[in-house]
């Protein structure tokens, strides 16, 4: 499906430059996507039938096309108010599980359209934390394999270093296997007048096994 995601983005920045959960992103953007294409089927929290727990943020289809997208925000401490709507974000903290969560989706999305041969898939991150795009610059931090910094192309087999501990891994311990090859571009998205009040986008389409 030849959706251009990115540019419904610009779109949606204008009107909405700030949200306040992830949830609303999702709403937000399932509803641009409806408005700017209102013959495609939009669908939130999409059950998979396998695992039996597992959901696709949104679901596009048209006709016989689907794709799937994948959603992250990820959120450094802002407190703001425009038009009259206050937002205070929380800081998240935890980047190195965050890290991995992406990098886990694009490999999720690359099992969905190994059993979806008609369907396409993306993964979308925003967040107006510096951390993810600047760095870590360094290789020995305990996540250095899943980084996510502007410029880096991720690839192969992703794990722990050896150094990470039971705490930091509890939960997401298994590696991660990405078929295919994702280059870490990220791109504007807003900007409020507030300290971490860059937003930016990180998308990347999902390559077919």
């Amino acid at each position: 499906m030849d959706l251009d995601i990115p540019h419904l983005l610009t779109g949606l920045a204008a009107r909405r430059p700030v949200f306040h959960s992830e949830a609303d992103l999702q709403h937000e953007l399932a509803w641009r996507l409806r408005e700017v294409h209102p013959e495609l089927q939009v669908r939130l929290e999409y059950p998979l039938a396998h695992p039996s727990n597992a959901a696709i943020d949104i679901l596009i289809k048209n006709g016989s096309e689907e794709m799937a997208l994948e959603l992250k925000y990820l959120c450094q401490h802002v407190e703001h108010v425009i038009d009259g709507e206050q937002f205070a974000l929380k800081p998240q903290g935890a980047q190195d599980i965050r890290r991995y969560d992406v990098l886990k989706d694009i490999g999720r999305m690359e099992q969905f359209l190994a059993a979806r041969p008609a369907a396409s898939a993306a993964v979308l991150v925003l967040s107006n934390d510096p951390s993810y795009w600047i760095g870590p610059k360094r290789d020995g931090t305990c996540d250095a394999a899943f980084a996510l910094r502007e410029g880096r192309t991720v690839t192969g087999m992703l794990d722990w270093a050896d150094h990470a501990g039971p705490g930091t891994k509890r939960g997401r311990e298994s590696s991660i296997a990405l078929q295919g090859a994702y280059a870490m571009n990220w791109r504007d998205y807003s900007r409020i007048d507030a300290r971490f009040g860059e937003f930016r986008y990180l998308y990347v389409p999902v390559e077919r096994p």
